[in-house]
């Protein structure tokens, strides 16, 4: 059956948008006007591998709400859960507030699948291109539990603090790209223009230079005389990358070598970390079996490294083998995590373990940053120093012998 996106005007006046199926325009016109809405615009909607292209569910799209989008977004419905206001005017309420258009478009379509007699999670699924599968399975948990308002708190908590853990990670290495393109671009500006300079000053002495120069000089004629070659060589690398970053076995080799990066490393692992426990210990806590709960978390933990060691444990655990012990078989978690959660698994409060677990990620990743922000401005001065310092030493080079060389009639006599 088709299916037809609408705009309409509730009776107090608000636009309401959403997508509803129907055999024809006029079936779903009909079907709006007996919810007492006043249709505005019915189009028919592309067929659902189209919308999630659309969406981003199957790329990357610029319209996807933030963390922050949806943490607030949790934190408000947690409240209104809690304070009793119905549901339906609650959430057409929220979408009113919220900061990303898909996701208000999205609030608006839950509140109206909600008044035509859906779950809380059925409407919510019908949006992949906002709420995940792990989001997804702990509203069902909520709704079967009794203990939904609980859950969608939890769910606030646990985006706030990836949001926070996810802005700890960037501000730690945006400083030093932003450095390293800068020094780039100084770099490719000296051998495009001042370079070439030198070179015809010393192309009047006549002489050969020395070694060092003419090396630096050959790289700067080489990128003048061929400049669209070297661009779209570059822009071919930057295409194959990301291409080669999207595969799966891209995209493992990539996760791998940011784990073992020299001094970012050991941070991209510990917000790993803090990110496994805390979905991990979140999902047990919401009532998820543990098997569930494994595969959710290898979906969510953001690093492919971590998602296989996660799977490669649920086969264990699924074969009978503790959780504990089939997560150290991997050999990709610290011993600190894996003695919590031994102690967890054993007292029956492994939730709490990786909870407590996270929170000391939190606190590591802090630090971790706040050292390397002090260490990392003199190592780029350093770098940026290093880069421009080669060619200014070629360039100046030939002119320590400047004086003999004029003597001599020419450069190296």
């Amino acid at each position: 059956m088709p299916t037809f996106a609408y705009l309409a005007r509730s009776s107090a006046g608000g636009e309401i948008s959403g997508i509803l199926a129907g055999a024809t325009s006029d079936e779903v016109v009909d079907n709006l006007h007996r919810q007492g809405l006043v249709v505005l615009n019915v189009v028919e909607a592309p067929d659902k591998s189209k919308r999630q292209a659309a969406s981003g569910r199957n790329g990357f799209s610029l319209l996807r709400p933030s963390t922050r989008d949806l943490a607030l977004f949790n934190r408000q419905l947690a409240t209104l859960l809690e304070t009793g206001i119905p549901l339906v005017r609650g959430l057409q309420g929220l979408a009113d507030d919220c900061s990303s258009r898909m996701l208000a478009r999205a609030v608006r379509d839950i509140a109206l699948r909600i008044e035509r007699g859906e779950s809380m999670s059925d409407a919510m699924a019908a949006h992949p291109e906002v709420f995940d599968n792990m989001y997804l399975s702990m509203i069902r948990a909520g709704e079967h539990s009794g203990t939904l308002a609980e859950i969608v708190e939890q769910l606030a908590v646990y985006m706030e603090k990836v949001d926070a853990l996810r802005g700890k990670v960037r501000s730690a290495m945006s400083y030093p790209i932003f450095v390293l393109v800068f020094a780039v671009a100084i770099t490719a500006f000296l051998l495009y223009k001042i370079v070439p300079t030198f070179q015809q000053i010393y192309g009047d002495f006549g002489q050969a230079l020395p070694r060092f120069t003419q090396i630096v000089i050959t790289a700067s004629n080489a990128i003048r005389e061929h400049t669209l070659i070297v661009l779209l060589v570059i822009a071919a690398l930057v295409v194959l990358g990301t291409l080669a970053a999207r595969s799966r076995p891209g995209r493992y080799m990539l996760d791998d070598f940011l784990l073992r990066m020299p001094l970012f490393g050991p941070i991209v692992r510990k917000a790993a970390m803090s990110r496994f426990a805390r979905t991990f210990g979140m999902l047990i806590r919401s009532g998820l079996p543990i098997l569930e709960s494994m595969e959710l978390v290898a979906g969510a933990s953001g690093n492919a490294v971590i998602a296989r060691a996660v799977r490669d444990a649920k086969a264990r655990v699924a074969a009978g083998r503790g959780i504990t012990e089939s997560l150290r078989a991997t050999g990709k978690f610290p011993e600190l995590v894996l003695q919590l959660m031994g102690t967890g698994e054993e007292a029956g409060n492994l939730d709490a373990m990786l909870i407590k677990s996270s929170d000391f990620y939190d606190r590591e990743v802090e630090a971790a940053v706040q050292g390397l922000s002090s260490l990392i401005e003199p190592l780029m001065i350093i770098l940026v120093g290093a880069m421009v310092g080669v060619i200014v030493v070629a360039m100046f080079l030939p002119i320590f012998n400047l004086g003999d060389a004029i003597l001599k009639g020419g450069y190296g006599r």
